[in-house]
């Protein structure tokens, strides 16, 4: 009763405004109370009607599907009837008319005639004629030294004592069913209509009458069957199903539950929502006072339920703008309201960062309304290239990227320590932003060398050897006097290996090309890639990779074409 609240409000303004004294503001309150109770009685009643009239209708449609049944089942047993009396009138029309003469001939014909007829295939019994037990009222006479029998006609008056009486029985036994072309009915109960129909095809069946059912199962569900479950049928055979239909629910109790619970509880139980009204309460705004159809009460389904909240108060929306997403969605609801729509726009801007919204800052709007907003994004950021670059300068180069560095993995290697030697993910790739990347980089420190150790890398920074390239170029004997002749021949040849990998590495050629290159092909440094001859040094390395002599993983393939593409890098000139 919107308009009621709206009378009181006006009345209100005009007795704050001092339009109206207050005799007439008492008796004009006075009426519009009075035509409030009214209204609610008019309500109350409408109410009650409604109900009458959904019980009447509910009531309505179990009485036609009854008689719909009924109907079924008076036109079933009239056919039946009339199949019964044509049968009849076929075995008035073929039965024998039995002469005087000759009755026992007579008999016999006639009996193997009914034992045809009992024997006939669709007949779900045997039958066999055990003895006479029929009475039948014959006069017997003697005439030429023969025993005659006589049927007396309709006017014939006979003395009962002068008739003979013959009698006859007919004995049952039962047919013995041949079920080898049988197969097992499949259980449908639980399966909607749709999953039961294809069952009862895919069994070698045909779907026969659906029925519904009052029922607590869900909607739609079969609850039942005919032939029931594992029976046996004929293939082809006709099944007739029952499936679940709830008419009625019980009314749940939504008094006290915010608005949009409330809604969502309604349509959990197949009801819809009514009229929403608003009426002022000391209870939080949107809160349910009251439903149009009290809790606990069987209702159709469908049926729509007013609902009256209270009613809701008048916020301002607050600034967005430039706030991260995640603010604004806490300001919006700090100030009782929802966040709606939210549309993304790429943008310079940070990624999230609000740059429009509707209603806009400082609009009057009503508590629970929601407030759209349009957000950055930013394009798909393509990962810059930052090998040989310093770890520093590429944390930089990330940075303004809105990248960041992820593992960092220390190489052994003759470049300055720091240098970036390889990068995850590869330069160029598309990312979004605050991505991590993992980067190798360069260590000349003696020590990353396997074998030497803090002790010896001690011994040999002592005389001048503190980088990988220092030891690449140092004199074996001198080396060898610290840690032994042998180790120092290892670790100077591990140095070299380190040093020639690093500046082939720095044309681009990957680490287990590079060393191949070095290992197999003799490749000590750029010079000698130049001066090399591709078809040579391709073969060398396939024969190394063949004989062993240089291990590759599994995936590793080597082509002519890369191996002149290598020695073409070394070759700027060209």
């Amino acid at each position: 009763m919107t308009f009621i609240t709206n009378l009181r409000q006006n009345l209100k303004d005009l007795r704050i405004a001092k339009e109206i004294d207050d005799a007439s503001l008492i008796e004009v309150r006075n009426t519009i109370d009075n035509v409030e109770v009214e209204l609610q009685n008019k309500d109350r009643l409408i109410n009650e009607l409604r109900n009458n009239t959904n019980t009447i209708i509910s009531e309505k449609i179990v009485l036609e599907q009854e008689n719909i049944v009924r109907s079924n089942q008076i036109a079933g047993l009239l056919e039946e009837k009339a199949n019964l009396e044509n049968n009849i009138r076929i075995l008035q029309q073929e039965r024998a008319q039995i002469p005087s003469k000759n009755l026992v001939t007579t008999f016999r014909q006639s009996l193997d005639s009914m034992a045809g007829k009992l024997d006939e295939p669709e007949s779900k019994a045997n039958y066999i004629i055990s003895s006479m037990n029929v009475k039948l009222r014959t006069n017997l006479s003697l005439q030429d030294d023969e025993l005659q029998f006589q049927l007396p006609k309709p006017d014939d008056i006979i003395p009962p004592e002068n008739l003979s009486t013959i009698e006859f029985t007919i004995r049952s036994t039962p047919k013995e069913l041949d079920l080898s072309e049988y197969i097992e009915v499949p259980d449908l109960t639980g399966m909607t209509l749709e999953e039961a129909e294809y069952a009862i095809t895919d069994a070698g069946f045909k779907p026969g009458t659906t029925s519904e059912k009052n029922s607590n199962s869900p909607q739609g569900m079969v609850i039942d069957q005919m032939p029931s479950a594992c029976s046996l049928a004929i293939p082809g055979a006709a099944i007739d199903i029952t499936i679940s239909k709830i008419i009625y629910v019980e009314m749940p109790n939504i008094v006290g539950l915010d608005i949009d619970s409330g809604e969502e509880v309604l349509i959990n139980s197949q009801l819809e929502v009514g009229e929403i009204t608003e009426q002022s309460s000391k209870s939080t705004s949107g809160t349910i006072l009251n439903q149009s159809i009290e809790a606990g009460t069987n209702t159709l389904i469908g049926t729509p339920v007013d609902i009256v909240i209270a009613a809701r108060e008048t916020v301002e929306v607050p600034g967005l703008i430039g706030k991260k997403l995640d603010m604004a969605k806490y300001l919006i609801r700090s100030a009782k309201l929802k966040p709606g729509n939210i549309v993304k726009q790429v943008s310079t801007k940070k990624a999230d960062t609000v740059l429009e919204q509707d209603p806009p800052a400082g609009t009057a709007v009503l508590e629970g309304e929601c407030v759209d907003l349009v957000i950055s994004i930013i394009e798909a950021l393509k990962v810059p290239d930052v090998t040989g670059k310093l770890i520093n300068e590429a944390r930089t180069i990330l940075e303004n990227k809105e990248l960041r560095i992820g593992r960092i993995i220390k190489r052994t290697s003759t470049l300055g320590t720091g240098t970036v030697l390889d990068q995850n993910p590869k330069a160029g790739t598309e990312v979004d932003a605050g991505m991590t990347l993992d980067l190798i980089v360069a260590n000349q420190d003696i020590e990353m060398i396997e074998g030497i150790g803090p002790e010896r890398g001690s011994k040999l920074k002592d005389i001048g050897i503190n980088t990988i390239k220092d030891l690449a170029v140092a004199d074996t004997e001198t080396v060898g006097e610290l840690v032994g002749k042998s180790t120092a021949t290892k670790f100077i040849s591990m140095a070299k290996l380190i040093d020639s990998t690093s500046q082939i590495g720095s044309l681009g050629i990957d680490r287990q090309s590079s060393e191949l290159l070095v290992k197999a092909g003799g490749i000590y440094s750029v010079d000698t890639l130049k001066n090399a001859e591709a078809g040579e040094l391709y073969n060398l390395c396939e024969e190394a990779i063949a004989s062993g002599k240089v291990e590759v993983p599994m995936d590793y393939s080597l082509t002519q074409d890369a191996v002149k593409r290598w020695v073409e890098l070394a070759q700027p000139d060209r």
